[in-house]
């Protein structure tokens, strides 16, 4: 597990947070998902956030509470676990 981690203390860092989305199931397996955290990032960049979090579950609970995103896809886009909660990790990516 990589953890990532900032010189500044978060009070003094811009953070955008993703807290949830879902894909109709006749949408999944088309790049909706990824055109979305393209799109997110890229934005939050060109506002001046130095980095965007996200809060998948840690273990899947079902179709109705696991509108966070699963792990694999924050990780294919450069996230890294920042910390780790009781059911969720928090999810982060250096914008900057």
């Amino acid at each position: 597990m990589t953890h990532i981690q900032s010189s500044k203390t978060d009070e003094d860092n811009r953070v955008k947070a993703i807290y949830c989305f879902t894909i109709a199931p006749q949408m999944k397996r088309k790049g909706i998902a990824t055109k979305f955290l393209e799109r997110v990032c890229s934005d939050a960049a060109d506002d001046g956030f130095e980095f965007i979090e996200a809060y998948p579950n840690k273990e899947f609970v079902n179709v109705f509470r696991d509108f966070m995103g699963p792990r694999y896809l924050y990780e294919k886009f450069g996230f890294s676990v920042y910390k780790e909660m009781h059911d969720v990790f928090v999810m982060r990516k250096q914008l900057k």
